[in-house]
């Protein structure tokens, strides 16, 4: 057992060690082996489109914000977010921001929106800036759309985090309520990358 009250220099641990309580990481918990880890395969509800024809093609409204769980197992820099377009695209815009486990958004994607391109496709959103994530942690996708004529792509099962904000609108990043029960057809299959 070990008493550690320093905070000015790294400490090195070798061999087995036992911890009795909690150990919390506030800077969160870096790659192993001095290695990066990717974002590009952390999908919401930990479940990636597989073919083209996977989720459901869910209609948007513009005064709803969608939301799904994803996991971030360690810390990464996070450059923005690949939704998964539903099958009609071209006419409507994307925002999308990132969220905690407390709901607050800690990143976003242009708040004027980006028109979607590629039906039935992953499509690149960036961040405005890139954002340093800390895990292991639970955050939050959420998904607004400025119009009802193009669609997402929503999961349509699953056991994690997936609702819907009402009496939102397009580009304002108000915090979430993080969801903890799944609904059918609202959460958005996106990626982080």
């Amino acid at each position: 057992t070990a008493t550690i009250a320093r905070t000015d220099a790294a400490n090195t641990f070798t061999g087995t060690q036992t911890f009795s309580g909690a150990v919390s990481p506030t800077g969160g918990v870096a790659a192993g082996g001095g290695f990066t880890a990717s974002p590009r395969l952390l999908h919401t509800g930990e479940l990636p489109a597989r073919v083209s024809t996977d989720g459901t093609n869910a209609t948007p409204s513009a005064t709803e914000t969608y939301v799904a769980e994803v996991f971030i197992p360690c810390n990464m820099t996070l450059t923005g977010v690949a939704v998964f377009n539903g099958a009609t695209v071209g006419t409507d815009k994307h925002c999308v921001f990132l969220c905690d486990s407390a709901g607050t958004a800690v990143a976003n994607t242009a708040t004027a929106g980006t028109t979607t391109s590629g039906a039935d496709a992953y499509q690149r959103i960036a961040f405005t800036a890139p954002y340093a994530a800390k895990g292991p942690a639970t955050y939050y996708v959420a998904l607004q759309m400025n119009g009802t004529t193009d669609r997402y792509n929503a999961h349509p099962f699953g056991n994690f985090g997936a609702a819907k904000g009402t009496g939102t609108v397009f580009g304002t990043l108000a915090s979430i309520t993080a969801p903890t029960t799944f609904t059918a057809d609202l959460g958005p299959i996106a990626s982080l990358y």
